[in-house]
């Protein structure tokens, strides 16, 4: 597997909320084979090794208790035509964690303001845009309303050459308690 310098944290979703976005971003972006997540420090080259960044995101995340997400409506982000689904509660908690872990050998400036949700689509042919952010809509809306969902750990990834991302280190969030 050859891997390039671009690293993100995100967190999993699981359940039926998965399945749902899974396959719907499938039915609108085919061949993506990305895992359903809400991403929490967006992707950026590192500056220092592997186990030194996951160090400190392991210590920066520890801090934080775990985190109760509702979801909200199929929403756009216009400069970029990219179709989400958008995050109703635990938004305070998530851009607290981005903003936290965005810091030291974390820190890059963002293009974009954080806004935590889970991608459905993009890089969409702008001829098959707006069918698919009605589709999108009408899915959501027969699926709705969705079960809340609980964060209890972080992915940090790392970015293979062929797209895909892969998995190098589970941060939980919260201090682990002890046994016994």
């Amino acid at each position: 597997m050859d891997f390039i310098n671009l690293y993100a944290i995100v967190a999993y979703v699981a359940g039926p909320i998965a399945r749902f976005a899974d396959r719907l971003r499938e039915d609108l972006v085919p061949g993506t084979g990305h895992h359903s997540h809400i991403t929490v420090l967006p992707p950026r080259p590192l500056s220092s090794t592997i186990p030194d960044a996951t160090e400190f995101a392991t210590r920066l995340v520890s801090q934080f208790d775990p985190v109760e997400v509702r979801l909200g409506e199929i929403q756009v982000f216009e400069k970029t035509q990219v179709i989400y689904l958008s995050v109703a509660g635990g938004i305070t908690e998530l851009t607290t964690m981005h903003d936290v872990l965005n810091t030291g050998i974390l820190w890059q400036p963002e293009p974009y303001r954080y806004v935590p949700h889970i991608t459905l689509g993009q890089l969409l042919p702008p001829d098959t845009f707006q069918r698919s952010w009605e589709l999108a809509r009408q899915r959501w809306s027969d699926f709705s309303p969705s079960p809340p969902f609980r964060i209890e750990t972080l992915t940090f990834v790392q970015q293979r050459a062929d797209g895909m991302w892969h998995d190098l280190a589970e941060l939980a969030l919260g201090r682990v308690p002890t046994v016994g």
